[in-house]
C-alpha cells in the first residue's frame, strides 16, 4: 500500500505567478523523490515599498520511500 506525504512551500517571484509556480517545482524537484502532484493553494503579492512579488503558496504530494 502506497503512502503520500503532503508538504507547503511558498514560491516568489518578482514577474509572475506562473515563475513562482516553476520556482516551487525547481526547489522540491532539488530534495523530494517521487512528486505525484503540485496543488496551488494560494496567490498573493508582497510589498515592500516600490518592490513586490508574485507569491503561490504550493502543497507538494509525494510518495513514502520504504525498505523491504
Amino acid at each position: 500500500m502506497a503512502v503520500t506525504k503532503i508538504i507547503e512551500l511558498v514560491g516568489e517571484s518578482p514577474k509572475t505567478w506562473e515563475e513562482a509556480t516553476m520556482n516551487v517545482i525547481a526547489e522540491a524537484k532539488k530534495t523530494v523523490r517521487g512528486i505525484t502532484r503540485i496543488r496551488i493553494e494560494e496567490f498573493d503579492v508582497r510589498i515592500d515599498g516600490d518592490n513586490i512579488a508574485f507569491r503561490v503558496r504550493a502543497k507538494i504530494a509525494f510518495r513514502i520511500e520504504r525498505s523491504t
